[in-house]
């Protein structure tokens, strides 16, 4: 008689276990990462023992040390990616969209995001925290964020806005229109991005174009020297020039403000402390 009951008590757990693991299938737990601005958010969300893979440009959090190569933004090693047996591959847009094309081909799950806005970014901040099952952590993360957006922008109203240029390249020379991530950055932050509207969110600009304008501040991501924009010709007349407001990537870590990630609010910060600087001098 105690064997039967014994066997009816073992008969309804495995029923019930049975039935919770129809209704809640496994949090996947392994992911491949090679877009450096989902690594962060996985990152910030808690999630970032799960990543088995990344890209080379992967470098945030520490915790992200260590972790397994697969390639670099640009070009992965697929035979990489498929021995470490991801649950889902996570990938940017643009220059990515073929490789998760191939992930795809490949019977990978892939999911993709490229925020262009801050918006955006909140958006999928909790779109992410859903797909790996966290998405009461992403709702406050994203809350967060949003409030320091909203201090950040109340904070630098009224103030003197300068006119910023930032240029990603040198030849040939390109920038950054409002429509842009980094645009709606430094107009955020407390700043007036030189170009309104331009080809591409991320386009060539003439020089000429940059001289007319009349920036009170450059932000210098080119990898060009401080010597050579000094002697650029017909550039001595641009005030950013002519009074040395001119910054590198040593005054403000890129990463801060070309990541559409939760690091961007330091980004903004930073671009504020910049503005300031300019401020003083006026």
């Amino acid at each position: 008689m105690r064997y039967r009951s014994y066997l009816l008590i073992f008969w309804l757990l495995l029923v019930t276990v049975t039935a919770c693991q129809k209704d809640s299938p496994p949090v996947a737990d392994r992911y491949v990462v090679i877009s450096p601005e989902i690594a962060e958010i996985i990152s910030a969300l808690g999630a970032s023992d799960r990543i088995v893979g990344i890209s080379a440009e992967c470098n945030f959090s520490e915790e992200m040390q260590g972790k397994e190569i697969v390639g670099n933004f640009g070009a992965i090693n697929m035979e990489k990616v498929l021995a470490l047996a991801p649950d889902i591959v996570f990938t940017s847009a643009l220059e990515q969209e073929s490789i998760a094309y191939d992930l795809r081909k490949l019977g990978l799950h892939v999911e993709s995001s490229y925020p262009k806005s801050l918006d955006e970014m909140l958006k999928e901040i909790v779109r992410i925290g859903g797909i790996i099952d966290l998405e009461e952590e992403a709702h406050l993360l994203a809350d967060s964020l949003s409030k320091e957006i909203a201090k950040i922008k109340a904070t630098s109203a009224g103030l003197s806005r300068p006119r910023v240029y930032l240029e990603i390249y040198r030849d040939p020379i390109m920038s950054v229109s409002d429509n842009s991530f980094v645009g709606e950055l430094i107009e955020t932050a407390g700043g007036d991005n030189i170009f309104e509207n331009l080809e591409r969110d991320y386009s060539r600009v003439k020089a000429e174009d940059v001289i007319q304008m009349m920036p009170d501040i450059m932000i210098c991501y080119s990898h060009d020297s401080l010597q050579n924009i000094l002697a650029r010709k017909g550039w001595s007349r641009i005030p950013a020039i002519s009074n040395q407001m001119i910054f590198f990537e040593e005054d403000i870590d890129p990463d801060l403000i070309q990541r559409a990630g939760p690091r961007c609010i330091d980004g903004m910060h930073r671009l504020a402390e910049l503005y300031e600087i300019w401020r003083n001098t006026q």
